[in-house]
């Protein structure tokens, strides 16, 4: 009888993988003809979700999706293109940012399908699949030397997103493509130029819309419906009028998939990036990958897969939005006479609020948020969302500056227009085009504008009471470095989106001398700067510490 347990068992399971087995073979017999990723330039998912983008929503009804892949870092554009047509992260294709050529490059790929090229998804199609016709059109003219030419039989950079979609949906009508890849860039524009987040922002959001209902009817008119799997995503998203760092909002970007084996109204709970995406068009085409590929088929938005994972996706409530709200690149807080009120708010349906207003980290035995209530000193209050005893947000914080009406700038200022710029300029021989004084480090508020090839020296006292060690942070748009005595602390030069480098010095009680210089080499423009020590919370410098000098 244990004999005949043991086989019926046996012949269950050896029947479960059967099952499993075949629905799988089916699945991937049922390939498509036609695979076509689209690409949207700079697409955050809280571009799909604030914008009003029926196709977009009626695709990923129609199929699979997430908003929570992840681009690679840097969240730049060069680096994640590639990252998505070469199944590989900058660390195996060499591309590490914006500046890659073949003939401008630190970390060279680790295999290469041509002279310093790591292998693409275009090369893949072009050697294992006989007579396919590949096609590369490229709102962004970057995009062109990221890709093999001799595997693509048709390579066209339209000059606008309008001309992209038009020149994609005849290429498509006409040749009836084995892979498409088309690129569109407005939504970058408008996040560089308005901010992301902003109405103009949305409205490209809402255009790109537009532009994929065209290309989706393209392919259900040239009766390539049922033989095509599409595949929509981004190279990143955005923060303020930038791109580059770390943030959700930078990393953060939609995947969708929609046609051929895709199942229907899908939402994928396991972890997806960016090379993921050239391993997905792989699996469904039934290519070999380079071991050097590190991506992995998203299979369970396939029909016939299923495969169960201990570790999927964490599920995120949206974190606590504290009042004055971060604007862009400001952060939440501000600089007030007296007094400031300290409101925060749930965006939630569930969970409560627990908050510190000394710095720390959030925990379960924090304060739990009521009410609004004021302060007179210079507070940094975190706080976040909790759910049955456990954080289930993100962390937000806030910084609260408090000063007397009567206190007097003790920030000055010289600001110069300059040319050309792509890291900080000498500016001991120049003229300023402006002067002026300002209540804190920042380039927030300032009178003038901050155009392209902006630099600004900001001069002051800061005050120590205590000696000891103190890390002093630069985060900016484009470059800037802090002198402390003379002494440069902080170094985060160079041509780069919103970035925080910090540094520290050893400083004895009584005044110091600081100085601080920024640039801005074009686009959004920011500049802030924090402190902190073993006593006091990292935060912006408030002015309470600051003397004129």
């Amino acid at each position: 009888m244990h004999y005949i347990k043991i086989l019926s068992m046996a012949i269950g399971i050896s029947s479960l993988w059967s099952c499993t087995a075949k629905a799988q073979i089916s699945a991937l017999e049922a390939k498509p003809k036609h695979v076509i990723v689209i690409g949207f330039d700079g697409l955050s998912p809280a571009g799909l979700e604030n914008a009003t983008t029926p196709n977009f929503h009626k695709i990923m009804q129609e199929g699979a999706s997430t908003l929570h892949a992840r681009a690679v870092l840097p969240s730049s554009s060069s680096t994640n293109w590639a990252s998505m047509i070469m199944g590989a992260g900058p660390e195996q294709h060499g591309i590490t940012s914006n500046s890659w050529e073949k003939n401008n490059f630190v970390l060279p790929a680790v295999t290469q399908s041509e002279d310093f090229l790591f292998p693409t998804i275009f090369h893949l199609i072009d050697k294992q699949i006989p007579n396919a016709e590949i096609g590369a059109i490229y709102h962004w003219d970057g995009f062109g030397r990221l890709f093999e030419k001799s595997a693509v039989d048709y390579d066209v950079n339209p000059k606008t997103e309008d001309e992209t979609a038009k020149v994609a949906n005849a290429y498509i009508s006409d040749k009836k493509p084995t892979f498409t890849f088309i690129h569109f860039d407005h939504n970058d524009h408008a996040g560089h130029e308005y901010g992301h987040g902003s109405p103009e922002y949305y409205k490209s959001v809402e255009k790109a819309d537009e532009l994929l209902g065209a290309v989706m009817e393209v392919i259900k008119k040239s009766g390539m419906e049922n033989e095509t799997l599409v595949i929509i995503s981004s190279d990143h998203g955005g923060v303020a009028m930038g791109h580059g760092g770390e943030s959700l909002e930078e990393v953060e970007i939609p995947f969708i998939l929609w046609g051929k084996m895709i199942k229907k109204n899908f939402k994928i709970i396991d972890p997806v990036y960016q090379y993921d995406n050239a391993a997905t068009v792989a699996f469904a085409l039934g290519l070999r990958t380079p071991k050097a590929w590190i991506g992995k088929p998203v299979k369970n938005a396939f029909v016939g897969f299923s495969e169960m994972d201990d570790y999927p996706l964490t599920e995120r409530l949206k974190e606590p939005i504290m009042f004055p709200k971060a604007v862009y690149n400001k952060k939440a807080g501000g600089l007030f006479d007296i007094v400031a009120e300290i409101s925060i708010e749930n965006p939630n349906q569930d969970g409560k609020i627990f908050f510190t207003v000394d710095g720390t980290m959030p925990t379960k035995f924090s304060k739990a948020y009521t009410t609004p209530f004021n302060t007179n000193q210079n507070t940094v209050v975190k706080s976040a969302i909790f759910k049955n005893g456990k954080i289930s947000s993100m962390v937000s914080e806030a910084y609260y500056r408090v000063k007397s009406k009567k206190l007097l700038a003790p920030v000055t200022y010289e600001l110069f227009y300059l040319d050309n710029l792509s890291s900080i300029p000498s500016l001991e021989s120049r003229i300023p085009d402006s002067k002026g004084s300002c209540f804190e480090i920042t380039t927030d508020g300032l009178k003038e504008e901050i155009k392209r090839n902006t630099a600004i020296r900001f001069r002051t006292q800061i005050r120590i009471e205590k000696a000891g060690s103190y890390t002093f942070y630069t985060r900016s748009d484009d470059g800037s470095k802090l002198w402390v005595n003379a002494v440069e602390v902080v170094d985060n030069d160079g041509d780069h989106g919103v970035r925080v480098k910090d540094g520290s010095i050893v400083l004895k009680e009584g005044m110091h001398p600081m100085e601080i210089v920024y640039f801005n080499a074009g686009g959004g423009g920011w500049l802030d700067v924090f402190y902190e020590s073993k006593d006091i919370p990292k935060q912006i410098i408030p002015t309470t510490v600051l003397n004129a000098q």
